[in-house]
């Protein structure tokens, strides 16, 4: 993870090591392609939870899948590019891909409790963690208009998705496993972007050791926690929503915003994946028949708005 010579920034390969921005967000935090692969990511993340809702199989079973076939790819791509996955990489993503893969276990499960408009309630929330988080992690100093309409774009996206009412449904179960997939999305979105704040990281090489060590972590629960009937849940259509999960949602949108960690403050970057709510309720109601209300609607708009609000504001920084 050290830097290359200077060239042109790729959404796949930045190899600049700028001395100039020496805590990890570059030159042009605000600049049209930050923002345009920000959208991309919004687009595919709001994808995610509704189609993981439609595999029928247990979520140990969907998770194992998903990163059973995401891992192998990400390794091929990686020697199609004639690199390998390092030892150092392999090391630093134990944590953050472990984290991940029981993430995904406490989404599948999550969704199998309560609606999406549940989970994305409870995510809903990260933006606000992260505002405590960036300063004493990042050496990221929010100003002030970006504390306040950060948390103003929490409050319009946790009425997009309370505004469907009687259509939020969840058990005491499903609201633990939502808390439990904040905490470990949290965690690997934090040391991901820590990887990406001082070191040079391939996207690419560092999703690749992220899948195979979130692979790893399902490994054993599968073992001592499934039986026959578990596989047996598992097939025909659902290989479908699960490639959906692991390779647009996964793969495509993961490696941009690994690529994105380099680009954007880490409270901006969480607030603008607000968006993502926006787009996955919209979908819920879609594809699942979730009800969407005028509420829905007026918060939305709140939510666009606090994002366009920040996207001008000059990042704040420790200067040494």
């Amino acid at each position: 993870m050290s830097g290359g010579s200077s060239r042109t920034p790729s959404v796949f390969s930045i190899q600049e090591a700028e001395d100039s921005y020496p805590h990890g967000v570059r030159a042009g935090t605000g600049d049209t392609l930050a923002l345009a692969v920000m959208g991309v990511v919004v687009l595919v993340w709001g994808l995610g939870p509704p189609i993981t809702k439609l595999v029928t199989a247990p979520p140990l079973i969907g998770t194992f899948v998903r990163f059973g076939i995401s891992s192998p790819f990400l390794l091929l791509v990686l020697a199609a590019r004639r690199r390998m996955l390092s030892r150092r990489v392999l090391v630093a993503t134990a944590l953050p891909g472990l984290s991940f893969g029981v993430n995904l276990i406490f989404v599948f499960a999550t969704l199998q409790e309560a609606t999406v408009s549940v989970l994305s309630t409870v995510v809903a929330m990260q933006p606000a963690l992260l505002l405590v988080l960036a300063g004493p992690l990042f050496r990221e100093y929010p100003t002030q208009r970006q504390i306040v309409f950060t948390l103003l774009g929490v409050v319009g996206a946790t009425g997009v998705i309370l505004g469907a009412g009687s259509e939020l449904r969840s058990s005491w179960v499903g609201i633990g496993l939502a808390v439990l997939s904040l905490l470990t999305f949290s965690v690997y979105f934090v040391l991901t972007r820590l990887a990406r704040f001082d070191n040079y990281v391939d996207p690419i090489e560092w999703m690749a050791g992220i899948n195979v060590w979130a692979f790893v972590s399902t490994v054993p629960p599968v073992l001592l926690i499934a039986d026959r009937s578990d596989w047996a849940q598992f097939g025909g259509i659902d290989w479908l929503w699960i490639s959906i999960v692991a390779f647009v949602t996964g793969v495509f949108g993961h490696v941009l915003m690994t690529w994105l960690h380099g680009h954007l403050q880490a409270a901006r970057s969480s607030l603008y994946i607000l968006m993502m709510h926006l787009v996955a309720v919209g979908l819920a109601w879609l594809i699942h028949d979730e009800a969407m209300t005028w509420l829905q609607g007026a918060a939305g708009g709140v939510v666009l708005l606090c994002v366009a609000l920040v996207i001008n504001v000059p990042d704040r920084r420790e200067v040494r």
